[in-house]
């Protein structure tokens, strides 16, 4: 007998497939938001868009609480909650599996292990299904943490430890970033050509380094591997949620307090990297402006102006310089005044 390896479970509601009129839109959270300031403003933000319509978070690993959390505070924004574990790629090919993915009207793709997401679903139903709720159906999607990072054009699964700003800056080839990958597996609108990281100021026993200087040696690498200069970065502290419309414009929910609520947008400034070997200290630099990036502190209410469409025409935040003169130890921001 084959052993199923899925997992579903509808926490409140009833399944309605012919109600709710969903808004593609997107929701990018840093990876920390339970509990935290603006994920009130946010989560609303996110559930107005799916029409009350059914509401499913996507996992490996097991049922989690995020649809239990939607019933106990947001009951009168939808019509279901469920959650579904998919953790094997026959499971992934179950057609049960597929009719609860296609049956949703907004689609939340929690945290975890991305490596995990990409093994057990890229090349399989579930991803084609994903795919018809957001270039079809055009229902709202969110993730966060590994959830984030597979909307990403761009994303980096690491099968072990993830790399850390010191090793990457230090050599963009560093054995950690072999697992970057261009995405063949969930095609975003307004996030072509962007990679994405979370937890940007995390830092504890376990996390000895942010991961300013992460993003910017993986935007690095995305260039290098690429071949191109039109290619871009989003970066998100924890604390931050960056909501962007059916237009392609993006807003930050976030704490308010000034600290762990920013989220980053990163673009390059017309030169690759001055040295991009193995083994050898990444040099980006252009004169202290490798990289522009654009900094918006996240508020309960929402706050800033991004637009995706031309990564330029941009309000409420500030923008900076990005570069290495040499490594870790000469990587700096820099506000541009």
């Amino acid at each position: 007998m084959v052993r199923r390896e899925f997992d579903y479970i509808r926490e409140c509601g009833k399944v309605n497939s012919t109600s709710a009129k969903p808004v593609f839109s997107i929701l990018l959270i840093g990876g920390a938001e339970g509990g935290r300031s603006g994920e009130e403003a946010a989560t609303e933000w996110f559930l107005n868009k799916a029409d009350r319509g059914n509401y499913l978070v996507l996992r490996s690993g097991g049922i989690g609480r995020q649809a239990d959390w939607i019933c106990d505070h947001y009951r009168d924004l939808i019509t279901s909650s469920a959650e579904l574990s998919i953790d094997s790629r026959e499971a992934a090919n179950d057609p049960k599996v597929i009719e609860y993915i296609r049956e949703a009207d907004a689609l939340f793709i929690a945290g975890g292990d991305q490596n995990a997401y990409e093994d057990y679903w890229e090349g399989t139903a579930v991803e084609d299904a994903i795919n018809f709720l957001i270039n079809e159906k055009k229902v709202p999607v969110a993730g966060t943490s590994a959830g984030m990072a597979i909307l990403g054009d761009y994303y980096y699964a690491p099968s072990h430890r993830g790399v850390q700003s010191s090793e990457i800056l230090n050599d963009p080839f560093h054995h950690n970033t072999k697992d970057i990958y261009r995405n063949d597996f969930i095609k975003v609108p307004f996030l072509k050509n962007v990679i994405t990281d979370t937890h940007l100021d995390r830092l504890n026993k376990n996390h000895s380094e942010t991961r300013y200087g992460r993003l910017f040696g993986l935007l690095a690498r995305v260039v290098h591997d690429s071949n191109q200069l039109s290619v871009f970065a989003i970066g998100l502290e924890e604390g931050a949620f960056v909501a962007i419309d059916e237009k392609g414009i993006a807003k930050v929910f976030g704490n308010g307090s000034g600290k762990g609520e920013d989220a980053y947008f990163l673009k390059t400034n017309g030169i690759v990297p001055e040295q991009m070997k193995h083994n050898l200290p990444l040099v980006w630099n252009n004169n202290g402006k490798a990289v522009k990036a654009y900094k918006i502190a996240g508020t309960p209410a929402g706050s800033g102006q991004f637009d995706l469409n031309n990564w330029s025409t941009a309000a409420g935040g500030t923008w900076e310089y990005w570069f290495t003169t040499g490594g870790s130890a000469g990587f700096k921001r820099n506000p541009i005044n």
